[in-house]
């Protein structure tokens, strides 16, 4: 693949760093319990200015006459996968800036050669993305859906070591001085929270997704969102072979398989990825996400009964919670616990709180000009 150059101008350009100015700006105005962010009022004060200061400290990090601030750690429970995770929290100025400016400009080469169905941190490649081609291949094409393999590698980013992207980077990028400003985000390492590492992590498996799509491994579908792999073959030896040729290749860039991956016939189970199960013709929402769905519900019914106040994070989470089942086979869900206009009064909630926080941000912003 031919290297691309001339990216550092821009990176430093007007354009790409007022966007990525925006960018973090939009999703970091609210700290906990509703107070304004002062960092984000700050940047939004003088926009200007902050683009030259982002812009000289850009420079500095490639010149080596700066380094960006160690992220703060955090042990924090993932209701979804339920189990603790380490999350790795970057400053917000200069750091969450700098890595936005990074991505914009690395984006559409990173986007080269990308694997159709590689999802996850990819805008317009979320879950629903892959659950769409999952249901389509399993209602479509019941021979080459006979056989599935699910696995994923084991302690992913964990186990990243930086020198294996730099490698990597290095094959798409001929740019030394956006090298140097790599290297420079990766000094702590491929840490899960940094926006920096989502994008990493999916590049340096790009060279597995051709591998297992464009080899002689009898695969007739395959899926990857993030470190999880869902293959479809119709051939269950040729899968079994496959395990051992990602085995190898992932020992290579010193990665390992969980060892309870699995191959089964899917008409004896459901293939199970991206929060639902799928059945050749029908979906089903998994039991897990049925069950919080339930939970929230009895807490929505029990607060209304009693004339109490329901909070935005209760409503986002059921309307949530509600968006999954449209994506599933639903009618008999709704038939035992759904009552009355429940969405319609959790949007109301949800559109009233957002009117006063865009209340309140205009008049902060009125206030600190």
């Amino acid at each position: 693949m031919k290297r691309v150059n001339h990216l550092h101008e821009k990176l430093v350009s007007d354009e790409n760093l007022t966007l990525a100015l925006f960018e973090v700006n939009y999703t970091h105005r609210w700290y906990p319990h509703h107070q304004p962010n002062r960092t984000v009022l700050w940047v939004e004060r003088d926009i200007p200015q902050r683009v030259k200061d982002l812009r000289k400290i850009i420079n500095d990090l490639i010149d080596g006459k700066q380094t960006l601030e160690q992220p703060k750690k955090k042990h924090r429970w993932d209701k979804s996968a339920g189990k603790w995770r380490d999350i790795n929290e970057p400053k917000l100025w200069p750091s969450q800036y700098v890595h936005h400016a990074l991505i914009q400009v690395l984006q559409p080469v990173m986007m080269r050669g990308m694997d159709k169905f590689c999802c996850g941190s990819i805008r317009k490649r979320g879950i629903h993305y892959g659950v769409k081609a999952i249901k389509r291949w399993m209602k479509e094409d019941r021979k080459g859906t006979k056989y599935c393999l699910e696995m994923d590698i084991h302690h992913f980013y964990d186990s990243i070591d930086p020198k294996y992207v730099i490698q990597r980077m290095k094959c798409l990028i001929k740019d030394h001085r956006v090298m140097k400003l790599i290297e420079s985000v990766l000094q702590y390492g491929v840490l899960i929270g940094i926006y920096c590492s989502q994008w990493f992590a999916n590049t340096i498996l790009q060279p597995l997704d051709h591998l297992i799509r464009e080899g002689k491994n009898g695969v007739n579908h395959y899926l990857r969102y993030m470190d999880n792999f869902t293959i479809f073959s119709s051939n269950k030896r040729k899968l079994q072979k496959l395990v051992k040729v990602i085995r190898k290749w992932l020992a290579g860039i010193e990665l390992k398989i969980k060892d309870n991956w699995q191959i089964f016939n899917t008409t004896d189970r459901m293939p199970s990825a991206l929060g639902y199960r799928y059945g050749h013709g029908f979906t089903l929402l998994r039991k897990r996400n049925l069950l919080r769905l339930k939970r929230k519900l009895k807490l929505y019914y029990k607060k209304t009964r009693k004339h109490r106040k329901i909070s935005i994070h209760l409503a986002t989470g059921l309307l949530s919670r509600f968006g999954e089942l449209s994506h599933c086979n639903r009618t008999n869900i709704y038939k035992r616990i759904y009552r009355g206009k429940v969405q319609r009064e959790l949007k109301d909630i949800v559109r009233i709180v957002s009117r006063k926080e865009r209340l309140t941000w205009n008049m902060c912003l009125e206030r600190t000009a």
